[in-house]
């Protein structure tokens, strides 16, 4: 699977770090370079190549506008995508962004979740519903309010599982807390994955179907070992289906 090399720039560690690992934590086919002014950001892109070019408006040395005025203008970067984060929610600063070539503006603080929104916008490439959800055969075992379900694996993502259960067993409501253990056909497995249940409908357009679709989305914060655990199983996951 080919990476896509992403760029953020942002003076601020803290930011640089929330983004990295969020970004990382939901493509698992992502690489992130950092850059912490405009200047540094402009050497790399001399050097390498990037598909997505994410950063700050406000940073000493160059800012981001001025590093959007330069990419515009440059003879081969000129079409890389750019998201420009900024605290400046005032529709001038939005206008100036969009004019000067802009492809998202994001407004301080900001969701994973909503920059993987517009990265999708922004390039299909990005979109983790196409490219990050894996169809896997295998089983889920749910915990929840006490209770435990089994279900059948449909399928898999740094975001999220589907999973297919029994109508006739306890089973969970929408948005209440669940801990999913996974193990696919070929023995792969991740247990103890916090999320939440973001959708249950029925397999089937049938009244007396017997079956239930549920979908869970984990917790963007993982812990570190969970986090790990999972992006290995879903690596792993994507190699067997590369072969």
């Amino acid at each position: 699977m080919t990476k896509q090399r992403v760029l953020i720039i942002d003076d601020m560690a803290s930011v640089r770090k929330f983004v990295k690992s969020g970004l990382e934590k939901n493509h698992t086919s992502m690489e992130i370079d950092e850059a912490s002014n405009g200047k540094e950001a402009q050497s790399k892109l001399e050097t390498e190549s990037f598909d997505l070019i994410i950063c700050d408006w406000e940073m000493p040395a160059l800012k981001g506008i001025e590093l959007l005025q330069w990419v515009r203008n440059h003879p081969t970067l000129g079409s890389t995508p750019f998201i420009m984060l900024t605290a400046r929610n005032d529709k001038e600063s939005v206008l100036q962004a969009i004019k000067e070539g802009a492809n998202a503006y994001i407004v301080k603080p900001f969701s994973i979740e909503l920059l993987i929104q517009k990265m999708s916008a922004v390039d299909a490439k990005f979109d983790r519903r196409r490219f990050e959800r894996y169809a896997v055969d295998g089983e889920i075992i749910m915990h929840f309010s006490n209770s435990v379900s089994h279900g059948r694996l449909l399928d898999l993502s740094m975001g999220g599982i589907l999973g297919l259960f029994d109508r006739n067993k306890s089973l969970p409501n929408i948005l209440e807390n669940v801990l999913i253990d996974i193990k696919t056909e070929n023995n792969l497995k991740a247990n103890g994955i916090d999320g939440f249940v973001i959708r249950v409908q029925a397999a089937q357009a049938f009244i007396d179907t017997d079956e239930i679709k549920i979908g869970v989305k984990f917790l963007e914060q993982l812990p570190e070992e969970k986090n790990k655990e999972l992006k290995q199983l879903i690596t792993a996951i994507s190699r067997l289906q590369a072969m």
